[in-house]
């Protein structure tokens, strides 16, 4: 028996739908689904996704949804007729990723000259430092996000996680400055604390 992972016998999942036109709100909230589940289409209401449990799960909860809405829809299962076929499926998916990951990268540069300018203005303060790291968690889930989708480990993966470590990089000398700039030396607290003894 082929392997399901082997090229070319690789299984998907086939979604075919309609929903009516009113209200408008159905449609986008289709199209945001498939959209957060990286599916990739095919062509107008008809999306493809590797075959995984969590994937199918998902699907059959929204074609569940679309029959509410009184749509139209089909879950099928298919493989790869072809080597050239299943190609062209991965890449479209890959190119998908790769550009999530290029347009996440540049937030994180933008993260990266936030914390340099900061610097720079001596700005080591804690409210500061809370910002930042409001901040780094924020694409730290936007890159969650992105990998939850990423059925084929794209080249774009690797480059974000090179990013988002220098940038970590970034934040922990920031985080080491502010404690040093708001809290005073050991040496000077202990002599306060001595002032300050009856």
């Amino acid at each position: 028996m082929a392997d399901a992972d082997t090229p070319g016998t690789r299984r998907w999942l086939l979604l075919i739908y309609r929903v009516p036109q009113e209200p408008p709100g159905r449609r986008t909230y289709v199209w945001r689904q498939l959209k957060g589940m990286g599916a990739a289409y095919l062509q107008q209401a008809a999306v493809i996704l590797p075959d995984q449990p969590a994937v199918r799960a998902t699907l059959e909860a929204l074609a569940t949804r679309i029959k509410e809405f009184e749509g139209e829809v089909s879950l099928l299962e298919t493989t790869s007729p072809s080597l050239a076929w299943e190609a062209e499926i991965v890449a479209r998916f890959n190119s998908g990723r790769d550009a999530e990951y290029a347009e996440l990268v540049e937030n994180v540069e933008r993260f990266e000259d936030e914390v340099a300018r900061e610097s720079r203005r001596g700005k080591f303060t804690f409210a500061e430092l809370e910002e930042l790291e409001a901040d780094w968690e924020k694409l730290g889930r936007w890159r969650e996000r992105i990998c939850s989708r990423d059925f084929f480990s794209t080249h774009g993966q690797a480059a974000t996680s090179v990013a988002l470590a220098r940038a970590k990089q970034a934040l922990d000398a920031f985080t080491v400055s502010v404690y040093a700039a708001e809290d005073p030396a050991p040496e000077r607290r202990a002599r306060v604390e001595s002032e300050d003894m009856p």
